[in-house]
């Protein structure tokens, strides 16, 4: 009943979503860039909604098709029982979805996504170890989400022991936390991705050391810091709801509360 309940909010929440199972009701399998053109929308939006519905077991997704699935047309009536389509719900604007796809760097996350799990989970494996082996010779330690440098007092494998935490404690939000159940090769491979963002600070400070100045030297680590552990944690929300058919908001305030809270304290702690 509450998974139910989870469905029904999710959908009526968001008007394009149920505009995208009324138009596969009435018209049955179609292309995704078909309902791109048919709404107005953002690629990327409509992409993430697809993944949503799927996740909630709403339509299949057969590669660039999708269909409804009785679940999703006994959903549609069931919210014909309560609500119209047309009443209290406004119509988004294609620029202010534009923006949100910006923030939240849906076109990049999809566009990777695309390359398939087993290429992705390549990729994000040889820039992770780059990025470890880069830390290692420059004497960086990684803080759950935030690299330090120079820290005689850090124990050995610290990094390591932060990398298997951060796998640790996203699949514990993706299987506790959001209910879901699945835990396969697109999940974990979409969860190394967002480790890619914190993997490269320590190749591009290598890289741009040797031709720096201290003080913008300084600026731009600081401002690496801050940002690159965010553009982790938003890849990593946005793989966990398009796997679990949870909202963004839900994988993005767990992700805060396990793993960048965390990392801050830690930080300022022994800084």
């Amino acid at each position: 009943m509450s998974r139910d309940v989870d469905d029904v909010s999710n959908i009526v929440l968001k008007p394009r979503r149920l505009q995208i199972l009324r138009l596969l009701l009435n018209r049955g399998t179609m292309r995704i860039s078909d309902l791109r053109r048919e709404l107005n929308a953002p690629q990327s939006s409509i992409y993430y909604d697809v993944e949503i519905l799927r996740a909630n077991g709403l339509i299949i997704r057969d590669g660039p098709y999708v269909k409804i699935t009785s679940k999703g047309r006994m959903l549609i009536e069931k919210i014909d029982g309560i609500i119209s389509l047309d009443q209290g719900t406004e119509k988004p604007s294609i620029k202010t979805d534009e923006l949100t796809d910006i923030l939240l760097m849906r076109p990049l996350i999809i566009n990777m996504y695309r390359l398939g799990p087993n290429a992705l989970l390549i990729y994000s494996m040889v820039i992770i170890v780059l990025g470890l082996v880069t830390a290692f010779i420059q004497n960086y330690e990684l803080l759950l989400l935030i690299f330090a440098e120079g820290m005689n007092s850090m124990p050995v494998g610290v990094t390591i022991i932060s990398v298997l935490a951060y796998l640790g404690i996203a699949l514990f939000i993706y299987r506790y936390l959001l209910s879901s159940e699945i835990i396969d090769l697109k999940l974990l491979s979409g969860i190394l991705t967002s480790l890619i963002p914190i993997s490269l600070y320590p190749t591009i400070m290598a890289l741009i050391t040797p031709w720096l100045p201290p003080y913008p030297l300084s600026i731009i680590d600081a401002l690496l810091k801050a940002f690159l552990p965010l553009i982790s944690l938003v890849i990593l929300s946005t793989v966990l709801s398009m796997s679990s058919g949870k909202p963004m908001e839900y994988s993005l305030l767990f992700g805060t509360l396990f793993l960048l809270i965390p990392s801050v304290l830690i930080y300022i702690v022994l800084f």
